[in-house]
């Protein structure tokens, strides 16, 4: 995600020669509301705010969402998982949705401790199952690296990371991001960057942007080397592959070359990296099945 430092940068610099312009820019593009009982844990540097649903006493999936995204984005995965009875945990990462962002210098160690903290704050003994869309899969394989005896089991949905993304792609996130072309534009960039041909754009993607929660992550991917977390702590891993994924481009199948004893690949079709709102009804079949997988469920 070099690009998207590189990018940043030119647009402080920009802020600076344009004044209130760019800042307007940066401002949030609040997203739907989440489900769930909304609640707040207290980590080491940062109170985060998660959405919690289900019975308390049942299993733990816990949600990280995508770059500058907020996990209103599971609401439909959410739901799903309820009625089968798990408890979902829908963690805001730090800056969106009223989640704290002390600095934009964390590194995704900070943001698996951020995860810990919520597991804390629900007083979690078991290891829990973590879920993580597109750059939530960098954390939720942090947060298996650093925390493994509390980690059950990783969902990846969309799974990038270990090559950069293309320029074209970058471009149209950052275009997607900012509120600095009509929607109209903006709807274009999140079409080529984040859905699959034929897949229409609905308007919570159009909404639910966090600029600068994405500077703080950005930041995150780049001062944390690949090497520590991609092997998500050796534990049983689900990739959910986009077929039509601009972003990732087939990092979900490289991850099952490189540890074939303990990750399964499931490849969507008529998805990209967007791939919940593209394919819900998939994604919940495809989450529960794994679940149900003897060794997932205490």
């Amino acid at each position: 995600m070099r690009w998207l430092r590189r990018a940043f940068i030119g647009l402080i610099v920009l802020g600076c020669l344009l004044g209130a312009g760019i800042f307007a820019a940066l401002r949030d593009n609040p997203a739907r509301p989440a489900i769930g009982e909304r609640k707040i844990a207290e980590g080491p540097d940062a109170r985060i705010h998660y959405f919690a649903r289900g019975p308390a006493e049942a299993s733990i999936v816990a949600l990280v969402p995508s770059y500058a995204r907020s996990a209103s984005d599971f609401n439909e995965l959410v739901a799903d998982l309820n009625r089968a009875g798990y408890r979902t945990l829908a963690m805001q990462p730090r800056g969106i949705d009223g989640s704290e962002l002390p600095d934009l210098q964390p590194t995704l160690h900070s943001y698996a401790t951020d995860l810990a903290a919520v597991l804390d704050a629900e007083s979690s003994h078991e290891p829990a199952v973590v879920v993580g869309h597109a750059y939530g899969n960098r954390i939720a394989r942090m947060f298996a690296s650093d925390y493994p005896d509390r980690t059950r089991a990783l969902i990846l949905l969309a799974a990038g990371g270990g090559k950069p993304t293309p320029t074209e792609i970058g471009n149209a996130i950052l275009m997607a991001m900012l509120k600095v072309v009509p929607d109209a534009r903006r709807r274009e960039a999140i079409d080529l960057a984040f859905f699959a041909e034929g897949n229409a754009v609905p308007d919570s993607w159009l909404r639910g942007w966090y600029p600068v929660a994405g500077i703080a992550e950005q930041n995150a991917s780049a001062s944390t080397p690949y090497a520590e977390w991609k092997a998500g702590g050796g534990v049983p891993i689900l990739v959910l592959d986009a077929e039509e994924d601009a972003v990732a481009g087939g990092a979900g199948r490289r991850l099952g070359e490189l540890f074939p004893d303990r990750v399964e690949v499931r490849s969507i079709a008529r998805s990209g990296h967007a791939i919940l709102p593209e394919r819900p009804d998939f994604v919940s079949a495809e989450v529960l099945r794994y679940l149900a997988r003897p060794g997932q469920r205490p």
